[in-house]
């Protein structure tokens, strides 16, 4: 799948504008941090910039790129694992673009797009910033090095990459790390609490303000995988209809606190800094958004 392929699918916005999505009600420091940071970190995917190094260096398939890119966190890892450290994708999905990028690009190469290639489009759209991002990125690098690190491989991965000297491209891989970092311990968290990953998918579209069974098929699950974690989810009393039930409501936030509590030395670490780091993050990401850099639909902003 090529770049504009990809662009089409996910920057699509609404049809309607949505309602109010339990996410959006659930505003602690470390989600309103998550929230702000996300288009920020997500140029490590969308960046139009990445899509051409990749494809000059004979990597064209942008769905390849993307998850060579996240999973070359992990080294060159074997197509299990990679598949595994995504989480929430369908195998039969992943392995084989996963082997394709693997095949067509270095792990050098790779890295070092992801690494660079953001910057610059951040710099296209945000303009010169740069006093500004060195400064986010130091009180981000905080967070970052105080995280822990149990449980959350694609972050350790990422932590080992060298920080890139530019402030634009040294922000988005700020953001990205603590993307990873949030994305790995909530996978942890949905295991924990006995959930698959189409079950995990599941409550996330609702959680986010998407109707039922519209955001997860885009992991690439069966109609009929979908189906059965639909039925399992109401036979927990979690799905009520086509919707979070009361007790799906609870456990949900529930996996959000906990997710959140996997963060607290992140957010700690960063202190009384962190309400001002989150607002201009926040504004940063949404200039990417109305200019076109991120996805609009708020929705897909609160899913990650």
């Amino acid at each position: 799948m090529d770049y504009q392929a990809m662009r089409g699918l996910f920057f699509a916005p609404p049809a309607a504008p949505r309602p109010p999505s339990p996410a959006a009600a659930h505003r602690t420091p470390a989600r309103m941090l998550r929230d702000a940071i996300e288009p920020l970190a997500c140029l490590a995917i969308w960046s139009p910039e990445a899509a051409e190094d990749y494809a000059a260096l004979g990597l064209d398939d942008y769905f390849a790129a993307y998850v060579w890119q996240r999973t070359a966190a992990l080294g060159t890892p074997p197509t299990p694992l990679a598949v595994t450290a995504l989480g929430v994708f369908a195998p039969d999905l992943v392995a084989p673009v996963y082997e394709k990028g693997a095949a067509a690009l270095s792990r050098d190469d790779v890295v070092r797009i992801r690494l660079d290639a953001p910057g610059r489009t951040a710099r296209r759209e945000l303009g010169r910033i740069d006093t500004d991002a060195a400064r986010a990125v130091a009180l981000l690098r905080r967070g970052i090095e105080a995280a822990e690190t149990t449980a959350r491989p694609l972050f350790t991965g990422l932590s080992a990459d060298p920080w890139p000297q530019d402030p634009l491209a040294a922000l988005v891989h700020a953001c990205n790390l603590l993307r990873e970092h949030r994305g790995d311990s909530h996978l942890a968290a949905c295991a924990a609490a006995g959930l698959d990953p189409v079950q995990s998918n599941v409550l996330t579209e609702l959680w986010c303000g998407y109707d039922l069974l519209t955001y997860t098929p885009s992991r690439g699950w069966s109609a009929e995988r979908m189906d059965e974690a639909v039925r399992a989810l109401r036979d927990r009393g979690l799905v009520e209809g086509d919707a979070l039930s009361a007790a799906g409501l609870r456990f949900r936030g529930e996996l959000e606190a906990t997710t959140d509590a996997m963060q607290r030395t992140v957010v700690d670490a960063i202190g009384p800094d962190l309400d001002a780091l989150t607002k201009q993050l926040g504004e940063w990401s949404d200039a990417l958004a109305a200019g076109g850099a991120a996805p609009p639909d708020p929705a897909k902003r609160l899913a990650g």
